[in-house]
């Protein structure tokens, strides 16, 4: 086949789409995709799926302050790796339609220019992209051959306005509920629900190594696995996995989440990879309490536009797909992860919690119980026939389950993971142990299995603070190689 196409959504008032900016034209080169940039209207696609933050508003509104402080930290981390400027400005979001139809009205390098410029003038240079006059400025010292043509009389223009309009309405139909989106029309796949589909949507500059898995294997019949080092997409800041000194990684957990069961399921890789020197400690604490103390919904999925639940088992599929497709190609060292979405769902945890506590070497069946046997454990008796099939004796471990010691450890444990300022699951601490034998935490909240390769780096000791290039994978010099870490 040709050239795959790849278009990128994007509008200039979100940060994230920023950041993708920075990147995609790598991932195109790298891919040999053609990539056609394709703004679209943020405002418009969070009415047309009824976002609950409100069409004006900014994803991050509805964030509890937990979260918040989470999440600013994360987006911190991210900037640092990819060593991105920004200074956000302080009214944020900024309207940006007319910056969106002056885009409309040029194409192609023109295009890529201007929208290089503007994405600087919001994020880095604090310049007023909603002002009319501005925009115009930044038009006439662009150096595009369009500058002299653009006037006010742009921002009204009807086709520039209508293929806008055009772009944003397609954007919603393929799935977008938010920015960046990133749309491979040649993709052929199947979605959950068994349906065979044609052209592939994803979001997120977090996502962006599935983009680029995608995009490798349109020549290879769509099959991850056969793209050469799947897992260097994964971008790093530290090639080696080597741990120096000591290392503790907390893996906190609720068997409820099947992010946090796909979290679960790469810890023997990580332990596996990082060597005998990383020690790995579960912590168990019950989700549902947590959410309540920090103002978090108790079922967030069901707090999201219905655009972006579908998106998020979608992504979860992916992630199944992206897992299964890296051990394959290590050789099956670790199980397959054969994940089914339980019929009972959300799953109560607190016994099964318990359990875990009362004694750790369970955790391997009642995760694979909750999350591919669809067992309801829920109910006592299921889960003291998962323990008795799996060679426990079920009535002891519950009686000690049940017990007021284990109970107050599992409330105990809770009440840490609040104290640490944990949001979500699963969340990684990494500890080291200092010169006086003592275990210091890193002041890094990893929340998320998507941000296994981040964790990876700090347990090889990257230093989140200082000014360390990523290594993005580097262009593959033919169809047949892979990309590479670049060291």
């Amino acid at each position: 086949m040709g050239s795959p196409i790849l278009e990128f959504n994007y509008d200039i008032s979100c940060p994230f789409a920023y950041i993708a900016s920075t990147r995609i034209e790598a991932l195109a080169s790298r891919t040999g995709a053609t990539l056609i940039w394709r703004p679209v209207l943020l405002g418009a696609i969070y009415r047309a799926t009824s976002a609950p933050q409100g069409a004006g508003g900014s994803a991050s509104d509805l964030h509890n302050p937990t979260k918040r402080a989470v999440t600013a930290k994360s987006m911190a981390r991210t900037l640092q790796r990819y060593q991105i400027a920004y200074n956000p400005p302080p009214q944020h979001p900024r309207k940006t339609v007319n910056a969106l139809r002056l885009l409309y009205a040029v194409d192609g390098e023109e295009r890529r220019v201007l929208t290089r410029l503007l994405f600087r003038a919001y994020w880095v240079d604090g310049v007023d992209v909603s002002d009319d006059e501005v925009l115009l400025r930044i038009v006439r010292g662009s150096g595009i051959q369009s500058a002299s043509k653009l006037s006010s009389a742009t921002f009204a223009d009807v086709t520039a306005r209508r293929e806008l309009e055009v772009a944003t309405a397609e954007a919603v139909e393929r799935g977008a509920f938010g920015v960046p989106g990133f749309w491979i029309r040649d993709a052929k796949w199947t979605d959950p629900d068994g349906t065979k589909r044609q052209g592939r949507f994803f979001w997120g500059q977090d996502r962006m190594h599935f983009v680029e898995a995608e995009l490798l294997a349109l020549q290879r019949g769509g099959d991850w696995s056969r793209v050469p080092e799947l897992a260097s997409l994964m971008p790093r800041c530290i090639a080696s996995n080597k741990v120096a000194g000591r290392v503790k990684v907390e893996f906190w957990y609720d068997f409820s989440s099947p992010w946090a069961f796909l979290g679960w399921t790469q810890l023997q890789r990580l332990q596996r990879t990082s060597g005998p020197e990383l020690e790995i400690v579960m912590k168990p604490f019950l989700l549902g309490i947590l959410f309540r103390q920090i103002g978090a919904p108790n079922l967030p999925m069901g707090a999201v536009s219905p655009a972006k639940a579908a998106w998020s088992r979608q992504d979860h599929a992916d992630w199944t797909r992206y897992w299964n497709a890296v051990n394959l190609q290590e050789g099956s060292l670790d199980k397959n992860v054969d994940f089914y979405w339980a019929d009972v769902f959300p799953i109560r945890t607190p016994t099964v919690l318990r359990v875990a506590m009362a004694d750790p070497s369970t955790v391997p069946l009642l995760y694979r119980a909750c999350w591919e046997e669809n067992a309801n454990v829920s109910d006592e008796s299921v889960l003291s026939e998962v323990l008795d099939k799996g060679g426990y004796n079920g009535a002891d471990l519950l009686s000690k389950a049940n017990s007021s010691e284990v109970k107050a450890k599992l409330r105990e444990a809770t009440a840490e993971a609040k104290s640490l300022g944990i949001c979500g699951v699963p969340t990684y601490r990494v500890l080291r142990q200092n010169g006086n034998g003592d275990w210091v935490h890193d002041g890094n909240i990893v929340w998320g299995q998507d941000e296994t390769n981040v964790l990876q780096d700090l347990i090889a000791g990257w230093d989140a603070e200082a000014s360390v290039e990523l290594a993005e994978p580097r262009k593959a010099q033919s169809a047949s190689l892979a990309p590479t870490a670049r060291l």
